[in-house]
């Protein structure tokens, strides 16, 4: 049976799977963080700038290449078109086993620490919510592509309105006028307070490129990408800066402990006591928001694969009429428990992070190496090239190392993980696949 991806999602559509996918646990958080530990408004609107510009650098170059190869599977195809059919499946493996579970297994973790804090629950309870806060959302995410779809634009929608009452009742707050100016001027911060605000402030942008596994299912993509992708950064930008001003016009000078406490005392000067539990609530739909994409653009990837003849077509066994591959996504949920029951929080994301961001660069890279589209063909071109590409690499090692030095164990253990890929692939590749698997597969 031939699978049909079909052209779904709009401009407004694909936006907000941006904005649902990436606005997600650290919505209030990260701010939270650059607000306590930059203090000054000026470094905190130049690190979110420096971030939204070299995401947007980045993103110009994934819409050229997704208009260019407008078929599932974002990275995993254009790093086939450019290094060959190895480095594409090392990527799939990486998918598959380190990315997809990992930031599947990351925001299941987030989602339970503020569930359970909205019902005063016990800490201990966090892996087993984690699981059935997951398994819940893929059973959604199985219902179908349109399913997700509408659940991607309530959640987009709600995160918006939610971060819009909390800017509006900041700027009504006028006692925090004068100690926000108090706090403009401050010392510049230590190297190592400004590095853990730009690894927060890259983990808060995380998600955007995921838009390009879903290129066949664009509507118009040469003129839908770019406009979601660039617009989608760019809110997502605008959206970070004014929370973080948000908090530093409120806190008054005070030096909250933890990005939590600041949380909390932000709800509590804006809205009262007890207003925290609000803010929590934002923050449940925001992660349950980027889950539910995360789980929708998947197994786009292992689909991508099953038509190059990589990958078990049983294990996609993609559904036309859902738009769904209903074992792709138990492999990925039930990968995704195990790394909940493993690890922590800090230890997953040191896990999936490096490698992930490693390979977001390299199938970046393919517009180096593919020799570029016509100026009147119908593929949108990035602007200034090869600038943007060339901003998005450095961001791209600048994170790795960071991620390096900060968690080796956890860095090492997804690299060894990817790793075990390349001789796999050489069996993989090795083997002929019957003509009948990759004819269903496509």
């Amino acid at each position: 049976m031939s699978v049909v991806l079909r052209r779904r999602l709009g401009v407004w559509a694909a936006l907000a799977m941006i904005v649902a996918e990436v606005m997600g646990v650290g919505v209030f958080l990260t701010p939270a963080g650059m607000a306590r530990t930059l203090g000054d408004t000026r470094w905190v609107l130049g690190v979110w700038a420096l971030m939204g510009l070299l995401s947007v650098a980045g993103a110009l170059v994934y819409a050229e290449l997704g208009t260019r190869f407008p078929e599932a599977g974002g990275g995993y195809v254009f790093l086939r078109e450019a290094f060959g059919e190895r480095t594409a499946f090392v990527f799939g493996w990486m998918s598959l086993l380190v990315m997809d579970p990992g930031i599947t297994a990351a925001l299941g973790v987030g989602l339970a620490k503020y569930l359970l804090f909205l019902v005063d629950g016990s800490a201990t309870l966090v892996p087993g919510v984690a699981i059935a806060s997951i398994i819940g959302l893929s059973a959604l995410s199985l219902l179908g592509v349109k399913s997700s779809a509408r659940l991607l634009r309530w959640t987009a929608v709600a995160k918006l309105i939610a971060v819009a009452v909390l800017i509006a009742a900041a700027v009504m707050n006028r006692d925090g006028g004068a100690a926000a100016d108090a706090r403009t001027y401050v010392a510049a911060p230590t190297m190592s307070v400004l590095v853990g605000a730009i690894m927060g402030a890259f983990f808060a942008f995380g998600g955007w490129w995921d838009l390009g596994k879903m290129s066949e299912e664009i509507v118009e993509p040469r003129r839908t990408l770019p406009v979601a992708l660039v617009g989608g950064i760019l809110v997502v930008t605008l959206v970070y800066a004014a929370v973080s001003l948000a908090f530093i016009h409120v806190m008054r000078g005070a030096q909250p402990d933890t990005d939590e406490a600041a949380v909390a005392a932000l709800g509590s000067a804006l809205f009262g006591a007890g207003a925290d539990r609000l803010l929590a609530a934002a923050v449940v739909v925001a992660v349950a928001g980027s889950l539910a994409a995360v789980l929708l653009g998947a197994p786009r990837v292992y689909l991508a694969m099953a038509r190059s003849g990589v990958f078990p077509k049983r294990l996609v066994n993609f559904d036309a009429n859902r738009q769904v591959a209903p074992p792709a996504t138990i492999v990925q949920v039930s990968l995704a428990c195990l790394l909940v029951l493993l690890g922590n929080f800090d230890q997953i994301l040191g896990y999936f992070i490096p490698v992930t961001v490693f390979f977001l660069g390299l199938s970046a890279s393919a517009v180096l190496v593919l020799p570029r589209p016509a100026a009147d063909s119908d593929v949108f071109r990035a602007p200034w090239h090869p600038l943007p590409i060339a901003l998005f690499l450095v961001l791209v090692v600048v994170i790795v190392g960071l991620f390096a030095m900060g968690r080796p164990l956890s860095t090492l253990a997804g690299a060894a993980v990817v790793a075990l890929g390349i001789p796999v692939s050489y069996v993989v590749l090795k083997r002929p696949t019957p003509p009948e698997e990759i004819e269903s597969a496509q």
